[in-house]
């Protein structure tokens, strides 16, 4: 009997979480890293009664650098609009 794609990938899923925790982890690590530094770009350009426009959010949800991120939450709190940020 022929195997799905579903339950195939399953089986690799099992191999990596027995073979290689450790990047798994530091995958999921490296995600919520970067959901915080999001959050947090976001949050300071709403509580500055910005409007983050569906471009600017995108963009900024997108980024997968922990660098970049890292800039614009520092510039957030000194720009005149969210859109400032990618200058």
């Amino acid at each position: 009997m022929r195997r799905s794609p579903n339950e195939m990938m399953r089986g690799f899923e099992d191999l990596g979480e027995k073979y290689f925790p450790h990047w798994i982890e530091a995958g999921r690590a490296l995600g919520e890293a970067e959901a915080t530094l999001v959050a947090g770009i976001v949050t300071v350009l709403e509580m500055r009664g910005m409007k983050v426009s569906e471009d600017a959010g995108k963009r900024i949800s997108q980024c997968e650098s922990l660098d970049q991120l890292g800039a614009w939450l520092r510039k957030a709190p000194k720009v005149k609009s969210a859109d400032d940020l990618f200058d």
